[in-house]
């Protein structure tokens, strides 16, 4: 159990429980593959718990947010997808997964074009997928 002077001090509860990063990264990609097989609750439950247990790690938000979007739930994805850009603002793959929530959204349409046109210069997949996105879009 996590004390007030422990949550005070700034740790996580991943920190307090003893998580180590190996086991972390572990059920992110377990939770990746259960994304993949399309159990999204099963993604979801896990991805949650990693984002509960460290709330400053980007990765488990990114993937929170493209369950949220698969489930439908583009306010929860665009939650997700706003806390992981905010830790890290400058990851290619957080700044895509914000575009594709933003996406989802009318009004936000032109601001996730911008986004993935700035995209289209990133390192390996993301540039492919950003372009792929702006060729769809007619971009």
């Amino acid at each position: 159990m996590i004390t007030m002077q422990e949550l005070e001090s700034g740790k996580t509860l991943a920190e307090v429980q003893g998580m180590t990063e190996e086991l972390g990264r572990t059920l992110a990609r377990v939770a990746g593959e259960e994304l993949v097989a399309g159990r999204l609750e099963a993604a979801r439950e896990m991805l949650e718990g990693l984002a509960v247990t460290n709330p400053h790690d980007p990765a488990a938000w990114t993937m929170l947010a493209c369950v949220e979007r698969r489930r439908g739930k583009i306010l929860a994805a665009r939650v997700c997808a706003e806390t992981a850009y905010r830790l890290s603002p400058d990851d290619a793959q957080v700044r895509l997964v914000r575009a594709e929530v933003l996406l989802c959204t009318p009004d936000e349409r032109p601001r996730a074009a911008a986004e993935l046109a700035e995209l289209r210069s990133a390192p390996g997949e993301v540039a492919a997928r950003a372009q792929a996105l702006l060729t769809a879009l007619g971009e």
